[in-house]
């Protein structure tokens, strides 16, 4: 199961990358709204930190639980600002996202395997 979020924490991380590059270069062509601008830059970053988040999921005791909490926060926070950044129009799942992210910190966080971290 380590593998797994391993390797889904990268293809995030890759994608996160990817959507920086085009919010730094192609989406100025594309939208010129300064606000609009900086909803992508909020969704490339939270989506990026949440990357780096997949890779500390296999330390977790619940990693069925985190891992999805993580990536599906992803998918609706980062893709829903995404979306309003293309096409200026709400979908409401943001919060729903942040809300993802923010109990996947709380349960990663009562969930480490000590054992890891601690010397007997």
């Amino acid at each position: 199961m380590n593998e797994l979020w391993w390797k889904i924490g990268g293809i995030s991380a890759c994608s996160a990358i990817i959507s920086g590059a085009y919010g730094g270069h192609g989406l100025k062509k594309k939208v010129t709204d300064v606000a609009r601008q900086d909803y992508w830059k909020t969704a490339q970053q939270y989506h990026l930190y949440h990357s780096f988040a997949l890779f500390l999921v296999p330390f977790s005791t619940q990693q069925n639980i985190v891992g999805p909490m993580f990536l599906t926060g992803i998918l609706l926070f980062s893709g829903s600002l995404y979306n309003l950044s293309l096409t200026n129009r709400k979908i409401g799942l943001s919060p729903i996202g942040g809300f993802l992210f923010m109990a996947g910190w709380v349960i990663l966080g009562m969930t480490l395997d000590k054992s890891l971290f601690l010397r007997n």
